[in-house]
């Protein structure tokens, strides 16, 4: 069931509240928008790993699934491997994850996840950062829960929150190119199912 956009955006601002004391309002994209992504990545990684399984069955092999994957997910990467972990450190460990990512992903990603300071429990206290994962945790961003459309959106929503949180237009904020990417990198297909997006939607990306 498709999750409505007034839901996401609330759980969106639940998570950028979470950074709230530590981290400047200015520096909330630096930690929102890889959160975001990540938690999209994984949720379509999984998603498109059951497409895979759905069509082959036990004839499903690694060759056959890499055409399902719009990003390669390097093993113990995955939001659900690292978040949801109790083991101390969170920080360091999300920046592993984050970096095997986007080597994993060079031409497709490079620089998409930014240099937040994951692991500097000065500037993120590890607290902070796990209510922040706690409020992503319940969102559930494959394609079949939040479309293209809605992640788009949510993406405007929240630079349109951090600039007014620092006195000023969307468009003076900063200039959204790496972040932008995020958004456009969300319309790639998989190498076996083509894109659903219009062409006229991902011109720029």
């Amino acid at each position: 069931m498709t999750i409505s956009q007034q839901h996401l955006e609330s759980r969106l601002w639940s998570a950028a509240n979470a950074l709230r004391g530590p981290v400047a309002h200015a520096d909330f994209m630096t930690y929102m928008f890889p959160m975001l992504f990540w938690k999209w990545i994984s949720d379509t990684w999984t998603w498109e790993h059951e497409q895979a399984v759905a069509d082959f069955g036990d004839a499903l092999n690694d060759e056959i699934e890499a055409d399902y994957h719009r990003f390669d997910l390097p093993g113990g990467t995955h939001w659900n491997d690292v978040a949801r972990s109790t083991l101390p450190n969170l920080g360091a460990r999300i920046q592993r994850a984050l970096d095997k990512i986007a080597q994993a992903n060079a031409e497709k990603l490079a620089g998409i996840f930014g240099d937040a300071a994951w692991g500097n429990k000065e500037r993120l206290p590890e607290e902070h950062l796990r209510n922040l994962i706690s409020s992503f945790d319940g969102l559930n961003l494959n394609p079949d829960e939040v479309s293209h459309d809605m992640l788009g959106q949510a993406y405007e929503y929240l630079l349109k929150y951090f600039a007014e949180g620092a006195g000023q237009k969307a468009g003076e904020f900063f200039t959204p190119v790496r972040w932008s990417g995020c958004w456009c990198a969300s319309s790639i297909p998989n190498r076996r199912r083509p894109s659903t997006i219009p062409p006229a939607a991902r011109e720029g990306c």
